[in-house]
């Protein structure tokens, strides 16, 4: 298939968003009742469960590709994670953004009251928890859902409608995390998390539609922004629970992504179906 031919949808965008959902949230039930001692269930099958409602969104998105376009729409979708052809400027603001936001803000939050300014992760295993949060700390688990899902939602809406659209579905998709004691979520406030969220959404939408929808950017993306996370001590697990950090990382991802909605060429551009009309207004 090319990557510029139209694509028939055949699925309801709902029907995406609710198996994403219900698979994610049905597996992660477990481990908050666990967490809370309502349920008995070993830290091992925690873990399992927490990963394996991770996997909600990529089940649900071939799931509908196949229900779309048979095995020649799931073989295109999945091949779209091979497309290393990346802008250069793209590859470095995926890789390298996020990193930079976080390493701004602690070195901000060092300077007024808070941790030392240290890396967490010493730099010969940088490349390594790098590669393992690629497969498997998120960034495969849902960016070939959230690709299905940017390329539903674009179809009546703006880019960047759909972009701030689908970065509050997929903060509100996370929520149950928010309920297990101990858990990353459960140190952050939401609002900020949303924050968040929306604004990686719209800088990883761009990445994504700039390199002819291309999920390996959309992944790289992804991965530098939970790699930040785990490079410096953005988020306070203390008692005392120091949100300062989190808050201004979100803050500064949300700053780069409005300059990015701003001037990015895709985010000026018509919907693709104001621009299919007027396309066919044009013959």
């Amino acid at each position: 298939m090319n990557a510029n031919a139209p694509v028939v949808f055949r699925t309801p965008v709902w029907l995406y968003f609710t198996v994403a959902f219900a698979i994610s949230w049905m597996v992660w039930l477990l481990p908050v009742l666990a967490s809370r001692d309502l349920l008995k269930l070993s830290p091992g099958l925690q873990l399992v469960c927490l990963l394996g409602g991770s996997f909600g969104p990529f089940i649900g998105a071939f799931f509908c590709v196949y229900r779309d376009g048979g095995w020649a729409a799931v073989r295109e979708f999945a091949g779209r994670s091979l497309r290393y052809r990346i802008s250069p400027v793209h590859v470095l603001c995926a890789v390298l953004l996020a990193p930079l936001a976080a390493s701004v803000t602690m070195w901000w939050l060092a300077r007024h009251g808070g941790p030392a300014f240290a890396l967490l992760v010493p730099l010969s295993q940088i490349p390594l928890v790098f590669v393992e949060l690629f497969f498997i700390g998120g960034s495969v688990n849902e960016e070939f859902g959230w690709a299905y899902a940017i390329d539903r939602l674009q179809q009546r809406r703006s880019l960047l409608r759909a972009a701030v659209l689908l970065g509050i579905i997929w903060g509100c998709w996370h929520l149950p995390l928010f309920f297990v004691i101990g858990l990353t979520q459960s140190f952050m406030p939401f609002w900020a998390f949303l924050i968040f969220t929306i604004a990686l959404r719209v800088l990883i939408v761009w990445v994504y539609e700039s390199n002819r929808k291309s999920i390996l950017a959309a992944l790289l993306f992804h991965t530098a922004g939970n790699f930040s996370l785990n490079l410096y001590q953005v988020i306070d697990r203390s008692p005392q629970r120091d949100e300062r950090g989190f808050i201004g990382f979100a803050l500064l991802m949300l700053a780069a992504a409005l300059v990015v909605a701003l001037c990015a060429r895709c985010y000026r551009s018509a919907p693709a179906s104001q621009a299919a009309l007027e396309g066919g207004i044009n013959r």
